[in-house]
Formats: structure tokens, sequence, C-alpha cells
């Protein structure tokens, strides 16, 4: 599709209350996001204080009334999501969203009309039953360009965290997860707040003596049932979602979302967890995106800055080249399930695949496998292939970590790490 010369404002109309289009919103596959895709649509990924999707569905109005993606991602996407998936919901006319979209003033369009960033992606549109499945919009008139962002990769969504925070204060829903919170300052035997951006507490968290939050370049979010320990340090923009528990001495700093039900210790900066990741002890860990069930040892530390400064170029996928970020810092990709021990050092821009775990003195590569059991002992002067950790064994260990939250995998999820295991090891 290419895009007509036209413009639009930079902020699109407000949905109307009695627009009754149901809400689609779509994973084009366009994005390149390593293993945080093994298990999730991109949609999926946290972007603030909800995902990719739920901002959208905050910014529109109302909940997807269906979403379209890979076929083999279907069971576990609607699983996880609770949304229909791959099927259209009744409806002559539908307003369609891409679910890489970061900047959601721009999921709207009105009747008859294509929304497409500058380089001709599709951003909204309002198809026709006959078209959604297929996302076909040849039949509507010239597309309407907009200054549209939509994720490409992980540090994408890491490198606006300021402006999606400020943009979920905006559409927070009375009802949702922020509705409860409040505006205020610490209390004296909490500790010290200081800034002219907002704070947002639940009135459930629990905050702990000697903290101090700094809201003087971004606003901070605590939400439902956190647990800040004495002496942490938050330094907005950041937020830090329900259930999750921030250490003793802790420093988050800006730019940093530590997702529902994890463990936030050490340094953390720039930074995303997705949910149920646990870095509850010292260590660095900057300019990084955490996949779910994320273990990282104490004294784990990452690079996210080279000697010379330069551009950060990564690799994502074993039979994908290499990926220029265009950012000076750029950290870590730890895929769902990792395990990282005691003592691990990451060197810049590392990615960590689904389920690897690593238990060795010297850094990694630059690209672990999916599914990689490293540990001191081999020679790498011999050139040893590197061993994978067997499925029967990943999936005791994840059986383990998730029941101490109370969660299993289901049947839909265990069939795909089977399936991505096999594939990564050939077993």
């Amino acid at each position: 599709m290419s895009a007509s010369a036209s413009s639009s404002p930079s902020i699109s109309p407000p949905i109307s209350k009695h627009d009754a289009r149901p809400l689609i919103v779509f994973d084009d596959g366009k994005g390149t996001f390593g293993p945080l895709t093994d298990l999730r649509a991109a949609f999926e990924l946290r972007a603030g204080v909800g995902t990719m999707l739920e901002r959208i569905e905050a910014a529109v109005g109302r909940k997807a009334s269906a979403l379209i993606v890979n076929p083999n991602m279907a069971v576990v996407v609607g699983e996880s999501t609770a949304r229909m998936t791959n099927a259209l919901p009744d409806g002559e006319e539908f307003l369609v969203v891409n679910g890489r979209l970061l900047s959601v003033d721009h999921a709207f369009a009105a009747r008859g009309e294509v929304v497409v960033d500058a380089e001709g992606t599709l951003v909204c549109s309002s198809l026709a039953r006959a078209a959604v499945l297929n996302l076909d919009c040849t039949a509507l008139p010239a597309p309407k360009t907009v200054h549209a962002q939509l994720a490409k990769a992980p540090w994408d969504i890491t490198s606006r965290i300021g402006t999606s925070l400020d943009e979920d204060l905006r559409m927070a829903d009375p009802a949702g997860p922020l509705g409860a919170s409040v505006n205020r300052q610490l209390r004296p035997d909490e500790g010290q707040s200081f800034g002219t951006h907002a704070i947002r507490i639940d009135p459930s968290a629990s905050i702990g003596p000697l903290c101090v939050i700094d809201a003087s370049k971004g606003p901070v979010i605590i939400g439902a049932n956190v647990v800040l320990r004495p002496l942490c340090v938050v330094v907005g923009p950041c937020a830090v979602l329900e259930g999750s528990t921030v250490s003793e001495r802790a420093l988050l700093k800006g730019s940093t979302v530590i997702g529902p039900h994890c463990r936030a210790g050490g340094e953390i900066g720039g930074t995303i967890f997705q949910s149920y990741s646990n870095k509850s002890h010292d260590g660095h860990l900057g300019d990084s995106f955490v996949g779910e069930w994320v273990n990282i040892g104490a004294g784990t530390d990452n690079s996210n800055l080279l000697n010379t400064y330069g551009e950060i170029i990564v690799r994502l996928e074993a039979d994908s080249g290499l990926l220029r970020t265009g950012r000076q810092f750029w950290g870590s990709i730890l895929g769902d399930h990792a395990k990282l021990a005691i003592g691990t050092r990451l060197m810049t821009g590392t990615t960590v695949g689904t389920g690897a775990m690593i238990a060795q003195s010297r850094p990694p590569a630059a690209l672990v496998a999916r599914f990689s059991w490293l540990v001191d002992g081999g020679d790498a002067s011999r050139n040893e292939a590197p061993k994978s950790f067997r499925f029967d064994k990943f999936i005791e260990t994840a059986r383990a970590m998730m029941s101490r939250r109370g969660k299993s995998p289901s049947a839909a999820v265990q069939e795909r790490l089977r399936t991505l295991h096999a594939k990564a090891t050939g077993v």
C-alpha cells in the first residue's frame, strides 16, 4: 500500500460514545522482538501500565472484540487474553487497529478510512467484514498518513516509557487499575517524595520507612498491593505494578516498569519487566526487556553501553542478521523462563532465549539459544556444541517456579514450549 502525500493532525479525534464498531486488534508480524514473542503476540508486550493491547483498548474506550494473530499462536493468545482469536463477532463494519501501535492517540479511523504511518504500514482502518481477516484495504480510498509510532523492536517500547506513562495517566479509567490510586506525597513515616510530576499510590500499597520517590522528571505509579521495602529509591518516570515487591535499598531509575507480581532489587533502569519475574538481589540491569517467569541471581550485572560509546548492534535470532538498534544504550533481552545464576555477567546487547539456563562464570555469547544449558566445565577451544535443557527437566523447573505463585503452565503453553524446544534442539 502506498501512502498518500496527505497528512493529519498529531492527535486523532476521540472515539464517539455512539460509535458501535467492534474493535479488532491485529498482529501483522512485522515487528522483530526475538524470544519475547515466543509465547505471546506482539501486542501483549507491556508498554507502560498496560500491554500494547490494553493501551489501545483504553484509548478506544472498549475491549477488543477479537484479535488476529499468526495461526500457530491463536490458542495461546486466546487463552492469555480471554479474547476471541482469528474469528469475528457479529457486525458488518469493524475498527481495526495495528497491535504494535505505541502512539495510541492514533487508534482511530473514520468509517471508510485507511490510516497508515510514514512508511505506509497500516495503523488502523474501518473495514467491512469480508476484508478484516486478510486486512484487505484495496477497495478503500487512498490512505491518510499520520505520524504514528509502531513498535518494530523492544527498544522502541522501552525508549518511550515516560511518554507511555503520561498517556496511561491521561487515559486512566476510574474503574481500572489506576482508578483507586491517589496523587499524594509520602508521609514522614514512609520517607520523602519530591518533584512536580504525578505520584499515584494505590491505597493498598505498603511503603516502608526511609523510602524516596523522585518525581522531578516523570510520574511515579505504585499499584495495588505493591510493597516498597525500607530505604528503596524510585525515580520517575516509573511504574511498579500490582503485587510487586521492591527490595530494601533497591534503586529503580527512570524509564522503568516493573510488571505485576515481580520482585525487584539492586539497580534497575530503562527496563520493562513483563510480569512474574524475579530480580530480588543486588546487581545492575539497564535498558533491557525481561519476559515472564525469569529468575535473575544475586550479583548479576549487564552492560548497556559499549566502551566505544557507539551504536549497539544485536542479534535477536540465530537465523537472522545483525540488527542496528539506533541506540547508544541497550542492555539485554531475557526470554520467558530464562534462569541466570549468581554472578552472571551479560555483555552489551545480549539476547537470552526462552528457557535458557546460564550458570557459568564467563559471560555468555551475545545470543544465547533457546533452552541452552550453559555451565562451567566445557572446553570452548574444542568447539563443543552447547548443551540443551532437557524438556522434561525444563518443564519440571517451570512448574516448580510457577507453583510458588499459585500458577501452572496450561496445556496450550506446554505444547507451544515443546514446539519451541524441538525447533531449538532438534529433539
